[in-house]
């Protein structure tokens, strides 16, 4: 009899464990979606953001921080493929894909200090320097706004350019990356006004 009291036991405390893990992951997705709902591109948002929940938890700066990185992480793929794309391209398409190359990499530099910028902010709400963060969420939207004119830059150097599948889906390509880097401005932004 004490045997089958201590099973049920355990059998409810496991319960209990489990329902509270998924309360408090759904909760963060919660959050993740509630925040993704403030962008031009919600679900693409959310579809990027939700597996980094458990790190997030509901840190806006945290979440900041992540879109940032989802967006670095897409301008470098975007990079990569614009490199690939120039090793066998001539004439126009070449100078379109090397000045794409080089914009893509501004935008990734940009995009990397911008991440940093956000990381700061933890030290600085930590400290109670509201004009510290106000400063900080200045630098790091101005530079994620930067990042977004060098992936539109990029697409610009390819009007007028007759070029193929490959080329046009890499453009494709940058016109995504630009929604991740909206998504990332965009959160950005509830930083500083909240909605």
């Amino acid at each position: 009899m004490a045997e089958t009291k201590a099973k049920r036991f355990l059998s409810l405390f496991l319960l209990l464990l489990s329902t509270t893990a998924a309360t408090s992951k759904n909760t963060t997705t919660d959050f993740i979606r509630q925040s993704c709902g403030k962008t031009l591109y919600p679900s693409l948002c959310y579809a990027s953001l939700a597996p980094y929940a458990t790190a997030v938890k509901q840190d806006p700066v945290k979440l900041a921080v992540a879109a940032a990185n989802v967006s670095l992480s897409k301008i470098h793929d975007a990079s990569s493929l614009a490199a690939a794309f120039r090793l066998s391209s001539t004439g126009r398409v070449s100078a379109a894909l090397r000045d794409c190359v080089d914009t893509l990499g501004a935008a990734a530099d940009l995009t990397n200090r911008s991440a940093g910028e956000i990381t700061k902010l933890g030290d600085a709400s930590k400290t109670g320097g509201s004009g510290e963060i106000a400063w900080e969420v200045s630098n790091a939207q101005t530079w994620m706004s930067a990042a977004m004119t060098n992936e539109e830059t990029c697409l610009d150097g390819f009007d007028g350019v007759r070029a193929g599948r490959g080329v046009r889906a890499m453009c494709d390509r940058v016109g995504g990356v630009k929604k991740y880097t909206s998504n990332a401005l965009a959160l950005l932004n509830t930083l500083v006004h909240g909605s």
